[in-house]
This record gives structure tokens, C-alpha cells and sequence, in this order.
């Protein structure tokens, strides 16, 4: 060991931004957390990290998916529904249709998956991990494609339209859970 703190801690991260912020621990007013999908161990983390924290502080935790923020993202970027998607286990993905300011998501193979959600719409932008098959889906063909060039949603979302997360807060005992394939709904 070094003896210096290891940068992928969560506490010294949360200690460094507070530190860059001049602000305390009892500062914080609302944690706002990325329930996923992404790697599990990753997500599980970060949202057993955040659920603590706000527990501790008790303030609200509100969760928000990686995948709602690309598309929001997207959304207002090219003014079109948005198919975002993160890479999953044995060649499935999750994949997720963003418009009207919601977000429905599937859990499967692309090939399958994303002609179900794009089946009413003309033209959509694509977020993620999967855009480039996406556009060359040979189903899709007939439809405008556009590549946001994106793999992912920026986070400033988050404070220029705070008001859209705000009211998600969830105050112990409720408590923000990952998204995984077991926990979207069928």
C-alpha cells in the first residue's frame, strides 16, 4: 500500500467534491442516483452508497436511470424519440424507448427488441452502446435513423431540469433499487 486513497472510493470522491464545492456533508439537501442498467457491481454500489447516505442525512434520495438521461438528452438535441441501449450478458442488451417524456424498456437481443419499440415511429435518434447496429438492422431500413454520436446521457440534466427529478424523492424507508432485468416490469 501507498497509503494514498484509492480515486474509485466513494467517500473520498464524495470528501473531494464537497472539498472543490466548499461545502460540508451537511450541506447536501437531495442525493440523486443512477439506478442503471450498467454493471451490476457498479450500480449495486453506487445505489447502496446513495441509499445510505441519504438515510444518514435523512434527506431524499431520488433515483434516475443512465438510460432516461440519454434520452432526455437526445430528445432535445434532435427533437425526436430517442432508442437507447447498454450492452447486457450473453448477447442481450437493454434497451429503452424514450418519448413523451418517459421511458419504456425492454430487456432481450437488439434484433428483437428494439423493432418492437420503433414499430409505430417513422424516425428516432439512438444513444448507446448499440447505435451502429441499430442502424443497420436490416427491419429498420424504412425508417430515419439518426447516430447522436452519444453513449451516453450528460449528467447536467440533472441541475437544468431539476424540477422533472424532484418529486421522485424517496425518504427511508423507501429506498432507491437497481434495474436489472428481474425488476422491469413484463
Amino acid at each position: 500500500s501507498t497509503g494514498q486513497t484509492k480515486d474509485n472510493e466513494l467517500g473520498e470522491m464524495l470528501r473531494e467534491g464537497l472539498e472543490v464545492c466548499r461545502k460540508t456533508v451537511t450541506d447536501i439537501a437531495t442525493v440523486i442516483v443512477d439506478t442503471g442498467p450498467g454493471g451490476t457491481s457498479r450500480v449495486r454500489t453506487g445505489i447502496a452508497f446513495a441509499n445510505g447516505l441519504a438515510y444518514g442525512l435523512g434527506v431524499p434520495v431520488i433515483p434516475v436511470s443512465s438510460m432516461e438521461l440519454a434520452g432526455r438528452d437526445a430528445g432535445i438535441r434532435f427533437n425526436l424519440p430517442v432508442i437507447t441501449s447498454v450492452k447486457s450478458i450473453k448477447g442481450n442488451a437493454y434497451v429503452g424507448l424514450f418519448q413523451h417524456n418517459e421511458l419504456t424498456m425492454n430487456y432481450g437481443k437488439i434484433e428483437d427488441t428494439v423493432p418492437c419499440l420503433t414499430e409505430d415511429l417513422s424516425a428516432f435518434a439512438v444513444v448507446g452502446f448499440h447505435r451502429k447496429t441499430i442502424m443497420e438492422l436490416p427491419s429498420l431500413q424504412c425508417k430515419t435513423i439518426i447516430d447522436s454520436e452519444l453513449l451516453y446521457g450528460n449528467a447536467r440534466i440533472f441541475i437544468e431540469r431539476y424540477e422533472i427529478f424532484r418529486n421522485r424523492g424517496l425518504i427511508f424507508p423507501e429506498y432507491v433499487r437497481p434495474i436489472t432485468e428481474q425488476t422491469l416490469p413484463e
